[in-house]
């Protein structure tokens, strides 16, 4: 345990000094790269020590069932049997006692003088009987007082496998409680890894979007519509030359952008479920990933309104996507340039400089 706590504060310290140096200056790709090989350097090291606890708590598992196995043994015969030794010695002293008594009897009424030569013989036998009966319960008293001693000293082995039990369980517990206090540490780096991946993603995307708008800023767009974000609670995006990748955590309705007439609704390999709107003037919106609709085809529906819900595998570690995409006559648009300014300002692209 006391080498534990030194590792442990060393890892504190590794985690909190790559969260103050990662705060402490802007940081490009590169950077970020460089702390996110770091979080999945620690995670290594976190999951490392969490397996060899799992492997050492498992060794120690095994040797506590069986100390309650023997202890269950033990208990048995201890249980069964003591009572039954101490009842019979008991027994087998009050019955020498009584032989001895009517030995002493005997005994004395054989000094009468007037007793007949056949009563002197008579009561010589019966002397002889007694005891070699007072010899047979001796025997038997020793042979039950040497199992008293053996269950006694079963006894103080089951006192013994008490306190095994009573170490093995702290031991446990301890080594349970290092268990969770590095999977405590996993989770928290598992999340800046996330949060880093998320972060790169969003610094690239950024870089993508600024290639995008010098390649069209002197080119007139062909879709007069302005778009807004098909989710609200989205933790990173992705702007491709064509269409926008949101990533999420939690399950959310799908909004619909701008007031058209649902034209499909089905799903592609490998891809998810698709739900395609038309806007007229040769323009349509698609909604592709992990999503379950709420609309049907042909069914006219408004800015704003519900489509559909985002699918989220809780199981899954990885973060969810939806891909929105817009199109005129069926070419895919820049869509990252046709997004409102709530939806630009959000993602800190109005002034994009990096």
């Amino acid at each position: 345990m006391a080498r534990v706590i030194p590792k442990l504060i060393c890892l504190t310290i590794l985690l909190f000094s790559c969260a103050k140096g990662f705060a402490a200056k802007k940081v490009s790709v590169s950077d970020l790269r460089k702390n996110l090989r770091s979080q999945e350097r620690i995670l290594k090291k976190l999951n490392s020590r969490i397996i060899s606890l799992e492997k050492n708590l498992s060794f120690k598992n095994k040797d506590y069932i069986e100390v309650l196995e023997s202890k269950r043994r033990i208990e048995n015969q201890i249980y069964k049997n003591a009572e039954k030794i101490e009842k019979y010695i008991e027994i087998v002293r009050e019955e020498k006692a009584k032989v001895k008594n009517l030995l002493g009897s005997v005994v004395a009424n054989s000094l009468n003088d007037e007793e007949t030569s056949a009563d002197l013989l008579t009561k010589k036998m019966m002397a002889k009987v007694l005891s070699k009966k007072i010899l047979k319960l001796k025997s038997i008293e020793q042979v039950l007082e040497l199992k008293q001693i053996r269950y006694k000293e079963i006894r103080d082995n089951f006192n013994g496998l008490e306190e095994n039990e009573r170490e093995l369980l702290s031991l446990m517990s301890d080594l349970e409680n290092q268990k969770k206090e590095y999977a405590a540490q996993y989770v928290s780096v598992e999340q800046k890894k996330s949060n880093l991946k998320v972060e790169i993603s969003s610094l690239k995307s950024k870089i993508q979007y600024r290639k995008n708008k010098k390649k069209v800023s002197k080119k007139p767009l062909l879709v007069g519509y302005k778009f807004s974000s098909p989710i609200e609670s989205y933790v990173g995006v992705e702007y491709g030359k064509k269409g926008i990748n949101f990533k999420f955590r939690d399950r959310q309705p799908i909004k619909n952008t701008i007031k058209g007439k649902v034209s499909f609704i089905g799903s592609l390999s490998n891809y998810g479920n698709v739900i395609m709107i038309e806007h007229g003037n040769q323009t349509r919106s698609i909604y592709l990933g992990q999503l379950k609709s709420k609309v049907k085809k042909g069914q006219s529906v408004s800015a704003g309104e519900i489509l559909g819900y985002t699918l989220v595998n809780n199981k899954s570690r990885e973060l969810a996507k939806l891909y929105f995409e817009v199109r005129k006559k069926n070419i895919a648009q820049n869509t990252s340039l046709l997004m409102d300014d709530n939806f630009l300002a959000k993602n800190n692209l109005k002034n994009v400089n990096i």
